[in-house]
């Protein structure tokens, strides 16, 4: 073999190793990229399935079937309490249960779930479910109708509404 042979062998050697080299170093650079993006698309899907169930709060505190006269974010309670035995609704509504749990003014010291026997003396009132909590929540006003010696009047109070999805959501 002559020397031009050698410097020729030893320059594919370099070319091969350099292009492997190369190639390495994007693949590594590929898969970083790969696993930040990833990252973001868990992050992004977390963030889509929050947004989902707080739109869900949204739609039951504004639906006919619970709103107090019109007004946003207002929940009858009385129509809450026809409600808990209809379990159409569960269906229509696509959940596991619905809590809404009265927190102002404070009036009870430990919770008084509502049944018709006791309501409106009572702090929680649980439809479709027998949980105390669940994992989405908004903030509501309760109304109902009462009475005193000069009429009726509407009397609300604040409370929190909790909104627990079926599984199928949640996935």
């Amino acid at each position: 073999m002559t020397v031009k042979n050698k410097i020729g062998q030893l320059k594919i050697q370099q070319m091969a190793f350099m292009l492997v080299a190369v190639f390495l170093f994007f693949s590594l650079v590929l898969l970083f990229y790969f696993k930040i993006s990833l990252g973001d698309v868990g992050k992004t899907a977390r963030d889509l399935e929050i947004q989902k169930a707080e739109g869900m709060v949204e739609k039951l505190a504004s639906s006919p079937e619970l709103i107090f006269e019109g007004r946003p974010n207002s929940i009858d309670a009385d129509k809450l309490m026809v409600l808990k035995s209809e379990r159409k609704f569960k269906e229509l509504w696509d959940v596991n249960g619905i809590i809404i749990r009265k927190i102002y003014p404070p009036s009870f010291e430990k919770e008084v779930e509502c049944k018709i026997s006791n309501y409106p003396d009572c702090n929680i009132i649980k439809v479709f479910t027998d949980k105390n909590i669940a994992p989405v929540k908004a903030y509501v006003a309760l109304c109902r109708k009462q009475s005193n010696e000069n009429g009726v009047y509407d009397k609300c109070e604040l409370a929190v509404l909790m909104v627990d999805l079926n599984e199928e959501e949640e996935k």
